[in-house]
């Protein structure tokens, strides 16, 4: 009925569990449950020993069992602690116990026990809209669902917004009239984008296309250390910073076109470019080409500083019938908010400012684009950002904001420079 792992500790099923309870040879308690399992394949995991991603523990069968036991009955004992005390507990085995207390505060032990928090306790704020509709799913038109979504979301106004505005996304995205749409990342409590998709916490996204299958859009919050010359009629070069818009290019092509954007109320007068949105052409950021940002240079409409340069895009895919699909969905759970677009005009100064990214320039690159999200939407109640991460000091708010600016170094600069503020952090 069951194969010893170690001695005196065996691994079976549920059936066999069952029959060595019903034959009175064990009890409920003589039986620990587990969930999924980690997986190395050949020669994986003893390449991570000697990289020591991992470090090797004698540890007999009372060692394990004595440990389960304590998880199991101490008072204590806390998901959202996500085993730390075990992994203390065999460190001090080992001999590096103190190892252990070094990292008790690292970004990686916090980034953990947030992770604890939100995968293994169970969550209650689920979307019972969400829920519901996964239960009752049946072959509706995209007119339907988006019915549905008005109706399903209308409780959720104080999060989202008033049901006016809820009732509007809806209307906006049956008419394709999403596109031109400024968004910024949630304003939550929690980042939605703490653990995954770090790039998208207090992003400001640009919405090119929403149509059936895909939404597609440009973060411009993200400038890189790369530039665009720019040569002009005289032969002079003039340098655009590029800006990351997001993770997915055009496939088989090396290299990637670049998305020229402008804010100039005078260029949009002179009809240098269009208007994202296909529907209106009131948006206040316009879609150019390079040709058409050379002669309004050339010319003296414009200057370098007046044009943003984009390489990349964030793209949210759609299925059929699907209510969270694309950024519509997106938005109705809550990671991304629409901005008004009267913020616009200020947003785009406030970005503009950011400089070429450097070491040097990290520190303001990344004020001046708090700046702009703050600009973007409603100031957030600092009364809801003091929750701090399970058993620490350190508020979850100031973790997520951490993490974003260890994307940006990691993925903009090439390597992380600023996390000795956590110790252990390497």
């Amino acid at each position: 009925l069951s194969e010893e792992i170690i001695k005196n500790i065996f691994l079976t099923n549920y059936e066999g569990a069952r029959k060595l309870i019903d034959a009175n040879e064990a009890t409920s308690q003589d039986f620990w449950v587990f969930a999924g399992y980690c997986g190395w394949s050949a020669g994986q995991l003893l390449d991570e020993l000697k990289h020591e991603s991992w470090y090797m523990v004698s540890a007999d069968s009372q060692t394990v069992w004595s440990e389960l036991v304590r998880q199991r009955d101490e008072d204590d004992n806390d998901p959202r602690d996500a085993g730390l005390k075990t992994y203390s507990k065999l460190m001090q085995m080992i001999n590096k116990g103190h190892e252990a207390q070094e990292l008790s505060e690292s970004f990686a032990d916090l980034a953990l026990k947030e992770w604890a928090a939100e995968a293994i306790l169970f969550n209650s704020t689920v979307s019972e809209a969400v829920l519901a509709y996964e239960m009752n799913n049946t072959d509706v038109t995209r007119e339907a669902l988006l019915d549905e979504i008005m109706d399903s979301f209308s409780s959720k106004a104080g999060a989202i917004g008033s049901v006016d505005k809820i009732v509007k996304l809806a209307h906006d995205a049956k008419a394709g009239k999403l596109s031109g749409a400024l968004l910024r990342g949630s304003s939550a409590q929690r980042s939605p984008f703490l653990l995954s998709d770090q790039k998208f916490h207090k992003a400001l996204i640009l919405l090119l296309q929403d149509e059936d299958a895909v939404s597609v859009g440009v973060m411009l919050n993200h400038p890189t250390t790369d530039t665009h010359p720019i040569t002009l009629p005289n032969g002079n070069t003039m340098d655009i910073i590029i800006r990351y818009g997001g993770s997915f290019g055009i496939p088989g092509v090396a290299e990637q076109p670049i998305i020229f954007l402008h804010c100039k109320s005078q260029l949009r007068k002179l009809g240098i470019g269009e208007s994202v949105n296909k529907h209106d052409d009131t948006g206040n950021i316009w879609i150019c080409s390079e040709e058409q940002v050379k002669r309004s240079i050339s010319e003296g409409h414009a200057t370098p500083r007046d044009f943003m340069a984009v390489r990349g895009l964030s793209i949210w895919n759609k299925e059929a019938d699907e209510i969270e699909g694309g950024i519509l969905g997106e938005i109705l759970m809550g990671n991304f908010e629409v901005v008004d677009p009267i913020r616009g005009p200020e947003i785009w100064c406030t970005l503009i400012s950011q400089a070429q990214m450097s070491i040097d320039t990290l520190d303001r690159n990344c004020r001046l684009a708090s700046e702009a999200w703050s600009v973007a939407g409603e100031s957030v109640d600092t009364t809801l950002t003091q929750q701090c991460v399970y058993d620490s000091t350190v508020k979850v708010a100031e973790l997520s904001d951490d993490a974003l600016r260890y994307w940006q170094e990691a993925f903009l600069l090439g390597g992380v420079i600023s996390a000795g503020k956590y110790t252990g952090f390497e």
